[in-house]
């Protein structure tokens, strides 16, 4: 229930508004007081919707009641009665205590009273449910905030057991590699061992990403191998008619990253045309190497440390692929790489 309390040091004016609300007492309780000590005791155990005070009473004004209002109960709207003597007095109270509406003495309309007093009680309402509002906005916001923290931690957790893995693998990696790079320099050696490093990385990357779709790969692979302005053309073209599963997208995937991965390290320039088909129950990977001109310049200029890398991107798509079909179109290179979707992982 909301209760209205009216403040007036005059005893006529108290039977007045008395009168004049009773038909209302059973909707709207109100409360009557004297003094503003008075009322400010019963406001700080009560709640109170409205406040209805003359702004000339004695010891503690009505402006002052309405200022320490503001710190005992904020929400409560507050309504001022007075008879205006000094227009610039009055106006300067009702700015400083943000009073809601002014009610002029005297009136004689049941209306004049009421009214202010129902217009009151619903803007308290109306602040009462935008502070609710506002309270379980910010309960969710915490709540939000919880999860959040939760989600980085467990990411920050998977990303420490993918830094290990990682560190274990390339370790062992490095170890077996020993043998083949004996015949290489040192800045050769360390060369291939890098780009091991970073095909085990991106294996293990692409994974932990988790169930992704062609445009996420596209685009994530096309940012690291398609720069038209160096002459490096990295083309990805879905012609399966549909969407590509998850499980077998994800092999599908890193099996065109190693192509990528493979040009941009060893090539000057080059024109990859990726296009994943369906072959009967299989997803096909139809890898194009064109060369327009004829000619191939590569970034390494070792033919040991070449046939390395290149061996290695062989056999990891090998591993990853159900089969590999290799044939030669004239001066271009034609890959298949055959992916059941039973056998994806």
């Amino acid at each position: 229930m909301d209760t209205v309390v009216i403040v007036d040091n005059t005893s006529r004016w108290i039977d007045n508004y008395k009168r004049m609300l009773a038909p209302f007492q059973e909707a709207i309780p109100c409360m009557y007081f004297k003094h503003s000590e008075e009322a400010m005791e019963y406001m700080s155990s009560h709640s109170v919707a409205v406040l209805v005070s003359e702004l000339d009473l004695p010891i503690m004004s009505g402006r002052e009641l309405f200022e320490m209002v503001d710190m005992l109960s904020p929400d409560t709207v507050k309504i001022a009665l007075t008879q205006v003597r000094d227009v610039a007095k009055t106006l300067d109270a009702l700015n400083e205590s943000k009073v809601f509406k002014l009610i002029l003495k005297p009136f004689f309309l049941v209306e004049d009273l009421i009214v202010p007093i129902q217009e009151g009680i619903t803007q308290y309402r109306f602040q009462m449910q935008e502070k609710e509002f506002n309270r379980k906005a910010e309960q969710k916001l915490e709540e939000l905030n919880v999860k959040v923290e939760e989600l980085w931690g467990k990411l920050a957790e998977k990303k420490q057991k993918y830094d290990r893995l990682c560190q274990a693998a390339a370790g062992l990696m490095r170890g077996n590699l020993g043998i083949h790079l004996s015949g290489l320099s040192q800045v050769e050696g360390e060369f291939v061992g890098e780009f091991c490093e970073k095909l085990l990385q991106e294996y293990v990357q692409f994974y932990m990403y988790e169930k992704q779709n062609f445009i996420f790969y596209m685009n994530y692979i096309k940012n690291q191998f398609h720069h038209p302005g160096k002459s490096c053309v990295f083309k990805i073209i879905n012609q399966t008619g549909g969407d590509i599963p998850s499980v077998v997208m994800r092999r599908i995937a890193y099996g065109i990253y190693l192509i990528g991965c493979l040009c941009w390290q060893c090539l000057e320039g080059y024109h990859i045309e990726n296009i994943i088909e369906r072959e009967k129950d299989a997803y096909v990977l139809k890898v194009h190497q064109l060369f327009p001109d004829g000619t191939v310049s590569y970034k390494i200029k070792s033919p040991n440390a070449l046939k390395l890398l290149l061996r290695m991107v062989q056999d990891l798509g090998r591993v990853l692929s159900d089969n590999v079909e290799e044939q030669e179109l004239g001066k271009d290179i034609a890959v298949k790489l055959y992916y059941m979707l039973e056998h994806s992982f």
